[in-house]
């Protein structure tokens, strides 16, 4: 869900997925402290699985986030940071999680997931007592990520709100997405550091 941080830029992370980083976080920083106290053999290898196992958690769970701006989109997902003008987007779905379409290309976004079963039967009926509003969006393309009381729901409709927005006032060109460059930036050292415990972990199985 969204926070803002200043008033031109919304920043949406996704809360639950962050409850779990904290709790894998905590179970790992217990494992490696009750190691460090009792362990004193080759067992206390088993510090490096441990390590592993919190740093997933940060970087699938609590790194990823989208930030929309009137200058265009940055999507921070597990492996790579996606920045997408405005002038490149041509769709936004909901389907599995938020996507955003550029031309010949899709990008998922990490921190806003589409909701579960439950998670949607919740949010259909606060929705139905008029609890939350209905998505600027046609009936006939609402999917269950598009309920505003969803993760997915309150980003794309805050995606679409300024896509929009930017259209009426004339700041962006339309025809021009093909011709504009979406920059991919890849985490070198998120998956460096993932290779490296992922190794450790092998190694101190075997060894251990």
């Amino acid at each position: 869900m969204p926070y803002v941080s200043p008033a031109e830029r919304e920043v949406f992370v996704s809360r639950f997925n962050r409850v779990l980083a904290v709790l894998i976080g905590a179970a790992a920083a217990a494992l490696i402290v009750g190691l460090l106290v009792s362990v004193h053999d080759m067992r206390l290898l088993y510090v490096v699985p441990c390590a592993l196992f919190a740093f997933v958690g940060w970087a699938l769970l609590w790194r990823p986030q989208l930030t929309v701006a009137d200058d265009g989109i940055e999507v921070v997902n597990v492996t790579r940071t996606i920045l997408i003008p405005w002038q490149a987007l041509i769709h936004v779905d909901t389907k599995y999680a938020l996507t955003l379409y550029t031309p010949g290309r899709k990008f998922p976004v990490w921190s806003a997931p589409a909701p579960g079963t439950a998670r949607t039967l919740r949010a259909t009926r606060q929705e139905t007592r008029g609890r939350i509003g209905k998505p600027n969006v046609a009936d006939s393309a609402r999917r269950p990520g598009d309920l505003l009381s969803t993760e997915s729901g309150a980003a794309a409709e805050v995606v679409r709100r300024r896509w929009a927005q930017l259209q009426q006032s004339g700041a962006i060109d339309s025809g021009l997405a093909d011709q504009v460059p979406v920059s991919v930036r890849w985490h070198i050292v998120t998956l460096a550091v993932l290779v490296v415990l992922a190794v450790g972990t092998l190694a101190a199985m075997l060894a251990a």
